[in-house]
């Protein structure tokens, strides 16, 4: 029967055993995260040549498209952790514009079962012997002198000797295994600690919540794992708590601890996963993201603790992991509100659902999607909110207590079916299956704002801002609400504070120039509107140019604006209620209720708003205005 080896590189003080996936420097096992250590083991099968930076990423992630930034990355912390200076490579070499190569010598070599050398490579030092532990030491007597020891004591001495080196050999054997950590069992239980905030700013303590909450909610999606709740977690905040008393404490096998640091619109994270078994860290890794992608490094660290969980899975339930992977890249691209965020929403879900047919969660991303391609001119009403309804349904049909579901169908109740009752009873019941999705409490306070109820709509995106503090769009919509509401100073006041972290939060540029236009302050509304139409490309940002242009006299520019509309058209949709608002604000009355009532035929959701909506003050004494409110059902 033949003897199991297993492989083995060596350079420097440092080991890689590629069969049990660990790297050693000297005794002591370095922690690398699984993608790290497939970089260096490929670097170290091509020794000496250069791997192609897109050869080197198929490798490592294979199937799956990746950005040059994340191998930057990982080949960033594999020289931190073999301590590579700024002085140059002593190990790995960047090639300009190629990719990678390991530079220092490097000896191979294989062991038996047993720990025992019996093969190396044509690099390793020409002494190099194929003798077990235990021998070596025996070198020390002069060959000559052995060999006259052995001759006059052969029948003695033998098996004295062959017990004494399996003895020894078998020492080495134990020792190692438990050092080197091989064949480590899967950690089953977790708990994650309160991240720690290094920011100046002491504001920012709910973004350290925020990111252990959707640590530990990440986390709870992997079969197998015990994860501790967050409820319990907050216990430990503040408390410069020992991790093995966490351990016993709540009987895990491991923690995450972190700290974050707050540069304007950056957050830098710092994780760590520890084995309180062997109290060692498993794994680290920093990671450097903007706010807006607060979703995708949620998403980035608990896949890398997953994999170094070492949590073995069947199919489906790898299935069901990589499903929720794709669903956390949806909401990230979709909260950023753009024509090709909302494309690649769409296609994330849709990933989804291929990897998991009955994620219902998918599906009502999906409708969340469809229905803010309409609301930003990519779809008409009547080609968006049948497949949104669509996908809601079907989503409730799997899960009928989900609040995502109930959100999106109601906001297609109100904005396409124009059924106040039944809209307002699916918010309802969104907010009580699920009190802390924002969404719903931000799509309520519009439909409560459209009917007049400003106090409730201010306090719902209120809570919409404090539940999802980071997000740009949930705290921009609070200034949506003031603005609809006459509350013009607050608007302008919570739309630069929003810009002051990122300049290019369109929906915040939206909300105040339309407040700086009702207050007469048309240069900054003016300003606000035309960086917003550069940064989304939306029809409904250019028409709100275009009426404050009519509004502050700029006649020939707002019919400029008309005419871009209508060629827009030919490939967008594009809303008949906004270009009904710069005839408002040139005084062509006739022209801006013909479109008004040519948006009524289409059900176009901006509609549901004209009883607030100021761009159309000028129009409310005339008839023709309380005769539209009713056929909208905005009035009884």
């Amino acid at each position: 029967m033949s003897e199991q080896t297993s492989d083995f590189y060596e350079f420097g003080r440092f080991r890689v055993k590629s069969d049990e996936r660990v790297l050693l420097r000297g005794e002591d096992l370095v922690p690398l995260t699984p993608k790290a250590f497939d970089i260096l083991l490929t670097l170290l099968e091509n020794d000496g040549r250069i791997v192609n930076k897109d050869d080197l990423m198929k490798k490592v992630w294979p199937n799956t498209f990746v950005e040059e930034g994340n191998l930057t990355q990982n080949v960033s912390l594999l020289r931190k952790a073999l301590g590579e200076s700024a002085n140059g490579p002593q190990f790995i070499e960047t090639v300009p514009r190629r990719g990678y190569r390991f530079v220092a010598p490097v000896n191979r070599g294989a062991e038996n079962g047993q720990g025992h050398l019996v093969e190396t490579a044509a690099k390793l030092p020409t002494n190099a012997q194929k003798t077990e532990p235990g021998i070596k030491a025996a070198r020390s007597i002069s060959d000559s002198g052995l060999r006259t020891f052995l001759s006059r004591r052969l029948p003695a001495v033998a098996l004295t000797l062959v017990i004494l080196v399996i003895a020894v050999a078998g020492i080495a054997y134990l020792s190692t295994r438990n050092k080197a950590g091989a064949s480590p069992s899967a950690i089953q239980s977790i708990a994650v600690l309160p991240f720690v905030d290094d920011s100046v700013d002491g504001d920012a303590e709910f973004l350290d919540d925020e990111i252990a909450a959707s640590l530990v909610n990440s986390l709870t999606k992997l079969p197998k794992l015990r994860v501790v709740p967050r409820s319990v977690m907050v216990t430990y905040k503040g408390r410069n708590v020992d991790p093995r008393q966490v351990g016993q404490e709540l009987n895990v096998r491991a923690v995450v601890t972190g700290r974050v640091h707050r540069r304007g619109d950056t957050i830098s994270i710092q994780a760590d996963l520890i084995d309180l078994d062997s109290v060692s860290q498993i794994w680290g890794q920093h990671y450097e993201r903007r706010l807006s992608d607060i979703l995708l490094v949620q998403e980035e660290i608990s896949r890398d603790i997953f994999e170094n969980l070492r949590l073995k899975l069947n199919v489906e339930e790898q299935k069901q992991l990589e499903g929720y992977r794709l669903y956390l890249k949806g909401r990230n691209a979709w909260n950023k509100r753009t024509r090709e965020g909302m494309q690649q929403g769409i296609d994330f879900f849709q990933q989804a659902i291929n990897a998991d047919p009955n994620y219902a969660a998918a599906y009502a991303g999906l409708a969340d999607c469809y229905n803010m391609q309409v609301i930003y001119g990519v779809d008409s009403p009547r080609d968006g909110f049948p497949k949104a309804k669509a996908a809601a349904v079907r989503a409730l049909e799997i899960d009928e207590t989900l609040a995502e579901a109930h959100t999106s169908l109601a906001f297609i109740k109100f904005r396409w079916d124009r059924d106040r009752v039944e809209a307002e009873r699916e918010f309802l019941l969104a907010i009580k299956h699920k009190a802390t999705y924002a969404p719903a409490h931000q799509w309520y306070s519009s439909y409560l704002v459209a009917l007049e109820r400003f106090d409730e709509a201010i306090a719902e995106a209120t809570r919409t801002q404090e539940l999802e503090p980071l997000s740009s769009t949930a705290s921009a919509h609070l200034g949506w609400i003031y603005y609809l509401s006459g509350q013009n100073d607050r608007a302008i006041e919570q739309g630069t504070k929003i810009l002051e972290l990122d300049p290019n939060a369109f929906p915040a540029l939206r909300y105040r120039g339309l407040a700086y236009e009702q207050k007469g302050m048309y240069r900054e509304a003016i300003g606000d509107f035309q960086k917003g139409v550069k940064l989304s490309g939306s029809p409904l940002i250019l028409a709100l140019l275009g009426h404050a242009y009519a509004a502050s006299g700029q006649k020939a520019a707002a019919q400029n604006v008309i005419s871009e509309l209508r060629d827009l058209q030919e490939r967008l949709y594009v809303s008949p209620y906004t270009i009904a608002a710069i005839y408002a604000g040139l005084g062509e009355k006739d022209q801006a209720f013909k479109w008004l009532d040519k948006a009524e035929e289409e059900r176009d959701i901006w509609l549901m708003n004209l009883k607030v909506d100021p761009v159309f003050k000028t129009l409310r004494s005339d008839p023709r205005f309380p005769d539209l409110l009713v056929r909208t059902r905005l009035r009884p």
